[in-house]
């Protein structure tokens, strides 16, 4: 069962944590620039860094979970709700406000931002974001409601930096045009919302 997690200030005070992302055009080389530093792996990245730190993985119905466990990921395991059938840490929604416009704002739960906010308030000096692809991950989820993550990467970057966190991005050299979006489950949004208008 799930276990309720504070995320200690000084879990890595000071560290460069890498962060591997989901999109599409992750790869085992990109992967392999976060070794020598603490490293997330979100969601699919786990097959490219069994070796990381933490897996972050919000959605406790994605496949990825049994790929963690198949292949042999021993590190802190972060789930985005409490379930009896998960061994993972709980550290709460990790829900992150984002400004759409000036008469829109949203809530999102995104496995990047979420690892973001983790390595931030686990005491991260500098963050490398690997992988990561919010304009490809818009274009896919362009009619599924799932929206906010370019806007809401821009927008923890700059909060970030404001408070002295050093935050650079690493794309792959390798890019994938036309390729197929990674493997998703299906959701019920009643039950596990990802977007949701912010109360008036």
């Amino acid at each position: 069962m799930t276990t309720k997690w504070t995320i200690p200030a000084d879990l890595w005070f000071g560290e460069t944590v890498a962060i591997l992302g989901a999109g599409p055009d992750m790869t085992e080389e990109l992967a392999a620039k976060a070794k020598g530093f603490k490293t997330i792996a979100c969601n699919r990245a786990i097959k490219f860094a069994p070796w990381a730190d933490m897996f972050v993985a919000l959605d406790p119905h994605h496949p990825f979970w049994e790929e963690a466990d198949n292949l042999g990921f021993k590190g802190m395991r972060i789930i985005g709700v409490e379930h009896d059938g998960f061994d993972a840490l709980y550290p709460g929604m990790l829900y992150e406000t984002v400004r759409m416009s000036q008469f829109e704002t949203i809530h999102i739960r995104n496995n990047a931002l979420a690892a973001i906010r983790i390595a931030y308030m686990a005491g991260a000096k500098k963050i490398i974001l690997l992988g990561f692809d919010p304009e490809r991950y818009e274009e896919i989820h362009a009619q599924t409601g799932f929206r906010g993550l370019k806007e809401g990467l821009e927008q923890i970057t700059a909060e970030l930096r404001a408070n002295g966190v050093e935050v650079e991005r690493i794309d792959s050299e390798i890019k994938k045009p036309g390729s197929k979006p990674p493997r998703r489950s299906e959701i019920d949004p009643k039950t596990f919302p990802q977007t949701e208008k912010a109360p008036e």
